[in-house]
């Protein structure tokens, strides 16, 4: 049992970590936010898709870099290509974890409300890639 000096260290410490801790709620309307970095190693970001569909995604992009998506609220389906042509969707889950290589946009179901959680290099060199109607498959 702590007593005396010891319990006043003990619940420095903790206060000192507790103030110490950043707690974010993601914004409506923000598409991409930005809450931690540290320096140039990693950086953690809230997502909000604006598309409401697949036939709303019109662009599909590709980083030097992998990203790690987790669905934190709602819900949210990843567009997908190897080749950016051919394209197939992944319906998120809670509980999972995406790590995504290739090119790759997203949409929240019907308006749905959606939000991942992204983590990232933040010196990731980004490729972009348009879609045409006619190029769409499942």
């Amino acid at each position: 049992m702590l007593c005396g000096k010891a319990l006043s260290k003990a619940l420095a410490r903790l206060t000192h970590v507790h103030t110490a801790m950043k707690v974010v709620t993601p914004q409506a309307g923000e598409r991409w936010q930005v809450v931690f970095r540290d320096g140039d190693k990693w950086q953690a970001g809230i997502y909000i898709p604006e598309n409401t569909s697949r036939e709303e995604v019109v662009v599909l992009e590709r980083h030097s870099r992998p990203e790690l998506f987790v669905l934190l609220e709602g819900r949210v389906t990843l567009v997908l290509s190897e080749d950016g042509v051919t394209l197939r969707e992944v319906e998120m889950e809670p509980g999972k974890l995406y790590v995504v290589e290739e090119w790759h946009n997203a949409y929240r179901p019907g308006g749905a409300k959606g939000v991942a959680l992204v983590v990232e290099a933040p010196d990731v060199e980004t490729e972009y890639v348009s879609l045409e109607v006619a190029c769409r498959e499942v």
